[in-house]
């Protein structure tokens, strides 16, 4: 029987604390044609050593091992843009996984901001977000006990993702690396190359609150006669419930 052939690919990117795993509920709720024709890669950061290294993990349905995940080298995706030059490219970042997929010189049919951000601590222009002191010391608190952080992020996001080894280097690194970051600059240079931006934020999300999902994308939706989808869910909640994300997702990943 002759295998559907690949009409896009979805490349998305976890948050912090978490693994390509946390996507794995999504894909189950999607439509069987959607899930035969798309190509399902993830960035996968690494955080969790034992259940994959740091790189590329590409959704490989029917092979004989449990986990349908397979692990490729970062410089793969590469390879993977030429191969998948002709169909669309869509970005489906996590918190900040959204500011990750920026990165990386993909020409994206459209870009998808799950609780995502831009920027995520407050500073001169940026009036919405984390204050910085309570950002440091989440950090400072981290560099002596990694564990009991990543459970108390856990808690306040409502998933816990399950580890037995933590790789705290790239933890931390991630976790530094929001003190200063400010993707809104790459959003604006994706979105000139004919992107379209969707995103979705929560009025009860205690890692990303509405107020800041309003601040990095209301004016850019504006601008594509687009409002912030907005839902009761916790930071975490597509991972937990992704059926409440999908009357308004699905439609974005049915269309090719």
């Amino acid at each position: 029987m002759k295998q559907p052939e690949i009409t896009q690919v979805l490349l998305m990117a976890h948050g912090w604390g978490y693994n390509h795993r946390f996507f794995n509920a999504l894909l189950t709720t999607l439509p069987e044609s959607t899930r035969n024709t798309t190509l399902f890669v993830c960035l996968e950061a690494g955080y969790f050593p034992e259940q994959a290294r740091q790189g590329l993990m590409i959704h490989t349905p029917g092979i004989s091992t449990q986990d349908p995940w397979v692990h490729y080298t970062a410089e793969v995706l590469h390879s993977l843009v030429l191969a998948y030059a002709e169909v669309p490219w869509l970005g489906l970042g996590h918190s900040l996984g959204f500011s990750k997929l920026l990165d990386f010189s993909v020409r994206w049919q459209s870009l998808l901001s799950i609780h995502g951000f831009t920027h995520f601590v407050k500073g001169d222009s940026n009036t919405q977000g984390t204050p910085p002191r309570l950002l440091s010391r989440m950090i400072q608190k981290a560099e002596q006990n990694m564990p009991e952080v990543l459970r108390d992020f856990h808690n306040r996001c409502g998933h816990h993702a399950q580890w037995a080894t933590l790789n705290e280097q790239i933890l931390l690194t991630d976790l530094r690396s929001m003190q200063e970051l400010n993707t809104a600059q790459a959003l604006q240079q994706a979105l000139s190359h004919g992107a379209e931006l969707h995103a979705w934020a929560s009025n009860t999300d205690e890692i990303v609150p509405l107020a800041l999902a309003l601040q990095c994308f209301e004016h850019t939706l504006k601008q594509q006669n687009r409002e912030l989808h907005t839902l009761a869910s916790e930071h975490a909640g597509i991972a937990t419930a992704p059926a409440r994300y999908t009357d308004t997702l699905l439609p974005l990943l049915s269309q090719h």
